[in-house]
């Protein structure tokens, strides 16, 4: 039976011992009421619940001391998935998975394409290892968001019976069943559960049969004989592998998780906390041993006063207890509310408009930009009429203007009157230099002097009385080859200067005209977000004015029912110890009381575990690296910071941000215990980016304990197989087969698919 066996008996055999016990002492009473829930609280019989709680409380002990420890509450014990068979299981006629593999390789790798039987292998794992409890727990991620309401048990039966393999059915098969086995910390442990149907394929319940095995020999694990077989078979599950209230944390799809991450990052926390400390078995206990408690009060025999005070005592105690799940009930609609009252209040802070003096600056500025594009515009077409003629002109042809004109400023062509009118007078100063030259060396200069003439400014006695270039008559042609030349160098970066001045000064008024834009939109936006802050705010203060009520009631309660008790134990007094009907109800609502604290105390005291937990999950999977720190306080109540402390939850997180998130806390929760947990994750990588995606592959392929992922083709392939190859122990691929078109099934093969690219 193991460790937890063993302490039940030492706490039987403590039943009679003395009134003193340790902690852990009183934990191991807390496991005996919680054991007697598991195998007897099912049934429709509570006679044999109450009967065995008297039992428990017959040990004289300060039931009022008991704590509640979560650790052993959890009892998610470390294992791991051997082999898979499933038979008439939905597509499957026949299917072994098997995931024998090293320690060092604890990946096991299914693929699949959409519709070949990846989910149902998720619920073959769910309901085979739970039944309804599978059923119904796989929901609670969604359920808890608000998204639905809990399955119903014919919910369950209409489940079961659409699983049934069509074509086995009709073939006169009417039984279908998985097996599960498990390597547990005591060796091996199979899971057979059988699901019977009538010839008109409805099952019911009583038709479902459950076997458990234990070790090499395969032992079949039988029931004590005042114990039913399905209670303690449940039992049994939940001790060697995990609470059902982990089943969303163990075997989870890319639906469950995006239901998740949809939610308020502080009722993501508190969900999975309570999920891995048993919270919900703890609440159930206190609703049975409220109920053993008032049964047990009609048994007593005691005087008027007596039952009169017990009496008074269970109505001001039923009543408190409906008030303060009231008051849960309130604060759980109030949490939503404030978080996004906070959200619209720091959206409306961000937002910002300006100060007057900001808005008359903009202004003052935008009428300077236009000024200045106006100015700008003008000058361009100023400088146009005077430079872009320079541009259009082809370049050889302004190349021959210029070298024309450059011939014209250094030879300018005069007329023959004038140049015989400037050569006479030059011969005639020459003849009246003094001393007179001799008039052989006269003769001589003066031929000279015609010839250099002739040569330098192209005058002979020939030329005809024209000029060379008529435009240019009257003007200084060097004067115009020197505008010419100098306009066409300007030209282009004038011009492209001035187009530049234009593009900036018309870019900085849309940049105006784009934060007007995201103003007036900011103001629309922010007008609705007052509204709705309005209606949150009313709605908040509704709520808080009805909590405080109640929180006035649930004090005066307290305040009636402590003199009460009093008196009640100051009459009792003498009689403990004789066996009176009395103490069992007593025991019962001291320990009610004592679980009620301690859950209070408990939840805030794993926040700063978990913190720690989630900070290290969500670092492995994030690839932005902005969070660097997860902080959880004391009403669980999420932050999300970076490295200089501020909440980045101001800033609006993508899809995939919320879905790394809700991974993350996943992976946290099925560590708490010490040891991970095995993890079943049907398509996993499916909604992320291809950053996220390396990082989350490798965070959960990097576990020391099991991991199984069921993908898609496109999914785990190429380079992401390439990537876990090394920690890869099994792999299986799932292909449907159908003959002339007609239903057909899934059949296993081994090996991942064929071609490991998609």
């Amino acid at each position: 039976m193991g460790r937890g066996h063993d302490r039940h008996v030492e706490a039987r055999n403590s039943m009679s011992g003395p009134a003193v016990h340790s902690a852990d002492g009183l934990s191991a009473f807390l496991d005996l009421l919680i054991a007697a829930r598991n195998l007897y609280g099912s049934s429709g019989n509570r006679r044999r619940l109450f009967n065995r709680f008297d039992e428990v409380f017959s040990a004289s002990i300060d039931w009022s001391a008991i704590e509640w420890n979560p650790t052993v509450t959890r009892s998610a014990r470390q294992f791991r998935f051997r082999r898979i068979l499933l038979r008439n299981w939905k597509a499957f006629e026949r299917a072994e998975l098997d995931f024998s593999a090293p320690p060092n390789r604890p990946v096991a790798l299914i693929g699949g394409n959409n519709g070949n039987g990846k989910t149902s292998i998720l619920e073959a794992l769910a309901m085979g290892l739970y039944g309804i409890r599978g059923h119904i727990d796989r929901s609670r991620p969604s359920r808890a968001g608000g998204d639905g309401t809990a399955p119903k048990r014919s919910d369950y039966r209409q489940t079961i019976e659409r699983a049934m393999h069509r074509q086995a059915f009709e073939r006169g098969e009417r039984d279908m069943s998985v097996v599960i086995e498990v390597d547990c910390e005591d060796g091996p442990f199979e899971i057979e559960r059988h699901w019977y149907f009538g010839d008109d394929g409805t099952f019911v319940e009583d038709d479902e049969e459950l076997v458990l095995r234990l070790g090499a020999d395969r032992h079949i694990l039988s029931p004590p004989a005042d114990v039913l077989g399905a209670e303690y078979a449940f039992y049994e599950i939940e001790r060697r592998i995990a609470p059902a209230s982990m089943l969303p944390f163990l075997l989870f799809d890319g639906e469950q998780i995006r239901s998740l991450g949809q939610r308020e990052l502080g009722e993501q926390v508190r969900f999975g906390l309570e999920s891995a400390l048993g919270v919900g078995a703890i609440k159930g206990l206190l609703d049975d041993l409220s109920d053993y408690a008032r049964d047990r009060s009609k048994d007593v025999q005691a005087d008027g006063l007596d039952a009169s005070l017990s009496a008074q005592i269970a109505t001001l105690t039923d009543e408190l207890s409906n008030t303060r799940t009231e008051l849960e009930r309130l604060e759980s609609s109030l949490e939503p509310l404030r978080g996004r009252r906070d959200e619209i209040v720091r959206f409306i802070g961000s937002i910002g408009d300006g100060t007057y003096q900001d808005r008359h600056a903009d202004l003052e500025l935008r009428k300077k930009l236009e000024a200045e594009l106006h100015a700008a515009r003008h000058e361009l077409l100023v400088s146009g009429v005077r430079l872009l003629p320079f541009l259009l002109i082809p370049a050889k042809l302004l190349h021959g203007v210029e070298t024309v004109l450059d011939l014209a400023a250094r030879s300018t062509s005069l007329s023959r009157g004038q140049g015989e009118r400037m050569l006479r007078e030059l011969v005639t100063a020459l003849a009246q230099t003094e001393p007179p030259l001799p008039s052989d060396e006269l003769e001589d200069f003066t031929r000279r002097a015609k010839e250099a003439w002739k040569n330098s400014v192209g005058v002979t006695s020939d030329s005809v009385d024209t000029t060379a270039h008529d435009y240019l008559a009257g003007h200084d042609a060097r004067r115009v080859h020197e505008l010419v030349t100098a306009s066409r160098a300007s030209a282009r970066g004038e011009i492209d200067a001035m187009l530049r001045r234009i593009l900036e000064l018309t870019e900085s008024l849309a940049r105006m005209d784009e934060q007007d834009l995201k103003r007036i939109r900011a103001e629309e936006s922010r007008s609705g977000l007052v509204a709705e802050l309005e209606q949150i705010s009313q709605a908040i203060v509704e709520l808080e004015g009805q909590r405080r009520r109640l929180d006035q009631v649930a004090g005066k309660l307290e305040a009636q029912i402590e003199p009460l008790e009093h008196e009640l134990n100051r009459r009792k007094g003498p009689r403990r110890g004789a066996g009176h009907g009395a103490i069992g109800a007593d025991a019962g609502r001291a320990v009610v009381q004592a679980l009620r604290e301690s859950i209070a105390a408990a939840m805030p005291a794993h926040y700063e575990g978990l913190a720690r937990a989630l900070t290290d999950s969500y670092r492995g999977m994030a690839h932005k690296g902005i969070v660097q720190t997860v902080a959880i306080a004391q009403d669980g109540n999420v932050a999300l910071l970076d490295a200089l402390g501020r909440d980045l939850r101001d800033t609006n997180a993508s899809a995939g941000e919320n879905q790394i998130f809700a991974m993350a806390l996943i992976a946290s929760i099925t560590g708490l215990g010490g040891e991970p947990l095995p993890l079943v994750i049907d398509t996993p990588l499916g909604r992320l980016d291809t950053g996220h995606r390396d990082r989350v592959l490798d965070y959960f392929t990097s576990r020391s304990s099991q991991t199984i992922l069921l993908s898609q083709p496109e999914e785990v392939s190429g380079r992401y197989y390439d990537r876990i190859a090394a920690r890869i122990g099994s792999e299986h691929h799932l292909l449907y087969r159908s003959e002339g078109g007609a239903l057909g099934e899934t059949v296993v093969e081994r090996g991942y698919f064929p071609r490991k690219a998609a």
